[in-house]
This record gives C-alpha cells, sequence and structure tokens, in this order.
C-alpha cells in the first residue's frame, strides 16, 4: 500500500464532503490537524476511498470505520 500524505486525505476528504455527515466531516477535519503517524493517515485515506458511490448502508457501515479511527487517535 503506497503512504499517502496529509495533503491527500485532505484533498479525498474534500471532494467526499458532500457525502458525509456534517458533524463527522468536522470530528475528521480536527482529527487531521493532528500529528497522526503514517500508518493513519494510510487508513484515513482508505476509508475515504469511493466513499461517493457507496450506498447508504454500506456508507453507514464506513461511517462506523471513520468514527471508530476517529475516537482511537485522539479527535
Amino acid at each position: 500500500m503506497a503512504d499517502h500524505s496529509i495533503e491527500d486525505v485532505w484533498r479525498r476528504l474534500e471532494r467526499q464532503s458532500q457525502w458525509m455527515p456534517a458533524q463527522l466531516y468536522y470530528q475528521f477535519e480536527e482529527l487531521l490537524s493532528l500529528h497522526l503517524e503514517q500508518p493513519i493517515l494510510n487508513e484515513l485515506y482508505q476509508v475515504l476511498k469511493k466513499y461517493d458511490v457507496l450506498t447508504d448502508i454500506e456508507r453507514d457501515e464506513r461511517n462506523e470505520s471513520i468514527q471508530m479511527l476517529i475516537d482511537e487517535n485522539g479527535a
């Protein structure tokens, strides 16, 4: 798996933001303001991948994964 920069994650978050619940988006933004280790950046990038084309059920599951990453990493 390729390493993704904080800028890569920010760009991907911005592209997917219109499909994401506002509260989750704001928490994600807050998380990105922290110093994150490379494996976490890679994981965050992956959970945003194809977020816009998920079904509602898949998006709910992905939101749970995102929330878990946020909770585990300090935001």
